[in-house]
C-alpha cells in the first residue's frame, strides 16, 4: 500500500516495546528516589543544605535540585529564601488526613476479621486501649461465639486477662505499666488470671520477644485465644486483633500451626495500610 512501510513501522513497534521494560524502571527508580527524599527532610528538624542533602543522600547536587524543584512545584517543599535551606511543606500532613479520615480502623479490619471467623469458625475483635480498659471496636462471630460476642459490644473488659490486652500492656513503658496497675489492680476473674505484678511483667516481656500473646481462660473460664499487634507509621502498638473460642477446639495445635501464622500476616497487612514498615529507607539527617 502507498506511505505504508510495513516493514519500517513493524521495527519502530518493536523497537519501542523492547524499550518499554527500561522506561518502567527508570520511572520506579525516579519514584524510589522522590520518596527517599521525602523521608529525609520529614526526619530533618530544621531546613537543610542542598550540599548537606546531596552527601547525606549519595545524590549529585544537579540531580537533588531537580527533584527539589518538583516538590516545590506541587508546593510540598520550599527554600528559605534568606537561608536557601530546603525542608517540606504541611501539605504533606494533608495527605495523612485524608486518608484517616476515610479509611477508618474498623473498616480496615472488617473484612479480615471476618474471613479470620468464617475460616476458624471462631471469633474475631478488633481492640484498642482506653481508659487503662480493653474496648471493642469490632467483632464477627459464629454461632459458638456468639453468646460471647454479645457479652462484650459496647462494653470493655481488663488488660490483663485477654491476649489483646496483654498485647497492648506490652507496648508501655515500665512507667505506664506502673501506673496502670496502681489505677486498676490485677483482679481475679478465673482461677487462671494473672494477678501477681512479677508474673505479669515476664509474661509482657515474653509477648514482645514473641509478637503474640495468648489468653488461656484468663478472662473467661472456657474460652482461649491468640492476639497480635497492629502497629502504625510511628511503628507504635494502636490496636490489636484476636481470634477466641471454645478451648476445646482452638488447642495449642491449632493456634499454633493455623491460627497464629494468619493472624500474623493479616497484621502484617493492616499494620502496612496503617503506614507501618520493617524496612525503614529514611537516612539520618543531621542538620541544625
Amino acid at each position: 500500500m502507498p506511505g505504508i512501510n510495513l516493514k519500517g513501522d513493524f521495527i519502530n513497534t518493536m523497537t519501542l516495546s523492547a524499550k518499554q521494560p527500561e522506561k518502567i524502571e527508570s520511572a520506579s527508580q525516579s519514584a524510589e528516589k522522590l520518596l527517599v527524599i521525602m523521608e529525609y527532610l520529614a526526619g530533618c528538624r530544621m531546613p537543610v543544605r542542598l550540599q548537606d542533602a546531596a552527601e547525606s543522600l549519595g545524590m549529585t547536587q544537579p540531580t537533588l535540585l531537580r527533584y527539589l524543584k518538583a516538590l516545590m512545584k506541587f508546593n510540598y517543599a520550599y527554600q528559605d529564601e534568606d537561608t536557601l535551606r530546603y525542608s517540606l511543606t504541611w501539605k504533606v500532613c494533608k495527605l495523612g488526613q485524608n486518608i484517616s479520615g476515610h479509611l477508618a480502623l474498623r473498616s480496615i479490619c472488617a473484612p479480615h476479621l471476618n474471613k479470620l471467623a468464617g475460616t476458624y469458625n471462631a471469633g474475631a475483635c478488633l481492640v484498642i486501649m482506653q481508659d487503662y480498659t480493653s474496648v471493642y471496636l469490632d467483632l464477627a462471630d459464629t454461632d459458638d461465639t456468639l453468646m460471647h460476642s454479645l457479652r462484650h459490644i459496647g462494653k470493655q473488659a481488663p488488660l490483663h486477662s485477654t491476649g489483646s490486652g496483654k498485647i497492648l500492656l506490652s507496648s508501655l513503658t515500665d512507667r505506664e505499666l506502673e501506673g496502670f496497675i496502681s489505677v486498676m489492680g490485677l483482679p481475679k476473674l478465673t482461677e487462671h488470671t494473672l494477678m501477681d505484678k512479677k508474673q505479669l511483667v515476664r509474661e509482657l516481656n515474653q509477648i514482645r520477644k514473641q509478637g503474640y500473646a495468648i489468653d488461656d481462660e484468663e478472662c473467661e473460664k472456657g474460652i482461649r485465644c491468640v492476639s497480635v499487634p497492629l502497629r502504625d507509621f510511628q511503628n507504635k502498638t494502636v490496636a490489636a486483633i484476636s481470634v477466641f473460642g471454645p478451648a476445646d477446639k482452638i488447642d495449642c495445635g491449632v493456634i499454633t500451626d493455623k491460627i497464629l501464622p494468619h493472624l500474623i500476616e493479616v497484621s502484617a497487612e493492616i499494620s502496612a495500610r496503617l503506614g507501618y514498615s520493617t524496612n525503614e529507607h529514611n537516612t539520618p539527617c543531621e542538620a541544625v
